[in-house]
């Protein structure tokens, strides 16, 4: 609807549009006082009609001039309007098929919201949109894949993906801000950062840290989680704003170091998160209001009669700190600091607490202030 908008604004179209709609007005006028009038019609209506059928060319025969005057005005309306309509109905799909180029090249603005955008691509990315279908992050949200892909690339991709019009590309470099302002961020549900192929490992976290700051910069409080192929500039990514970083290999070489132990490492860790075949176990959901006032080892008893699922850590969710959740408010000093920092207009946000997590704690911990639960869902049970 904006597009077609935009189309209809513009300088040529406004122009046919005055052309047209002063064509159709004269020859309304022309064509009352010329047949109806003398008649003693007095619709107006009928004129309009008319003139649309005759400029329009579609010739429906149930108005017909009678007089001489009457059908030289509309052999003129006919000749102008074939010219006239046929211009416009030319330059409008012309634009259109132009437009729906550029979309599939990535070259168009994405206006969505809640939508999940991925920065950059290699060779891992299709794993991650994979968890997120899984996930049904991407059931019924629009994913925006931002990188400089080429075009045979990115159709071999959409047909592999097959998300039809859910999926969006922006082709450019994501370093720049022209490029990353086209997905959208500020409205987007979340974004990823990954490390882009093809670049040396110092070039490609340079590329994902001037994404980051570009969009930190765009997208203050959407959540960003990145990829890092070096671990030193792990710091340098969370300076930028991004929430959590996941360096290269560094869980890979975890679980290796595990499955000296025992090699079932592996195989546990896929039904965790999921493999390409399987969909994971693990899955995470906000307690209800009810569970906060129960305890650990009650949680885990419902849990099990309920649905099968198995409760596996507690999470405490990000949130914007301030000045007010450090100080006591029992202590004069403390409130008179807070009193300081009102009246001269300073800021009292410390910025934002990440997430954390309580793995398996003791039975009789109180759930009251906790605000989400990773669980392990029930196997479906095998006949």
């Amino acid at each position: 609807m904006r597009f077609t908008a935009k189309i209809l604004i513009s300088t040529p179209f406004r122009k046919l549009l005055v052309l047209i709609s002063t064509l159709l007005i004269l020859s309304s006028v022309g064509f009352y006082l010329l047949e109806l009038q003398p008649q003693g019609h007095a619709d107006f209506l009928s004129a309009i009609w008319w003139a649309v059928v005759t400029l329009t060319t579609v010739g429906y025969g149930d108005l017909v001039p009678a007089t001489t005057p009457g059908r030289l005005l509309g052999l003129l309306v006919m000749i102008s309007g074939i010219g006239m309509v046929s211009t416009l109905t030319g330059n409008l799909a012309s634009i259109i098929v132009e437009n729906r180029a550029k979309r599939r090249k990535g070259l168009l603005k994405v206006k969505l919201s809640g939508h999940v955008i991925i920065i950059g691509w290699n060779s891992f990315a299709k794993n991650i949109v994979s968890t997120l279908q899984d996930a049904e992050i991407l059931k019924n949200n629009d994913l925006v894949l931002v990188n400089s892909l080429a075009p045979e690339e990115r159709d071999s991709l959409a047909f592999d993906l097959d998300m039809a019009n859910r999926l969006h590309f922006v082709y450019g470099n994501p370093a720049h801000e022209s490029v990353v302002h086209r997905a959208s961020p500020a409205t987007a549900q979340v974004i990823y950062i990954l490390s882009q192929a093809g670049l040396s490992a110092a070039d490609s976290d340079q590329q994902s840290l001037y994404a980051a700051l570009t969009l930190r910069s765009l997208a203050p409080k959407v959540s960003i989680y990145s990829e890092v192929v070096l671990a030193e500039n792990r710091d340098h990514l969370l300076r930028a704003g991004v929430n959590e970083i996941v360096p290269r290999g560094e869980v890979a070489s975890m679980l290796l170091g595990r499955m000296g132990k025992t090699p079932s490492v592996w195989p546990f860790f896929q039904g965790l998160v999921g493999s390409r075949n399987h969909a994971g176990s693990l899955d995470y959901r906000r307690l209800t209001s009810d569970e906060q006032n129960m305890d650990w080892g009650e949680l885990i008893q419902t849990s099990r009669g309920h649905d099968g699922s198995l409760p596996l850590a507690l999470c405490h969710e990000s949130k914007d700190l301030t000045l007010q959740d450090m100080l006591d408010e029992g202590s004069a000093l403390d409130q008179f600091i807070l009193e300081l920092f009102t009246m001269s207009g300073q800021q009292t946000s410390l910025g934002q607490q990440g997430p954390s997590i309580v793995i398996n704690p003791a039975d009789d911990l109180q759930l009251e202030g906790y605000d989400g639960l990773l669980y392990l869902k029930a196997q479906a049970t095998e006949s």
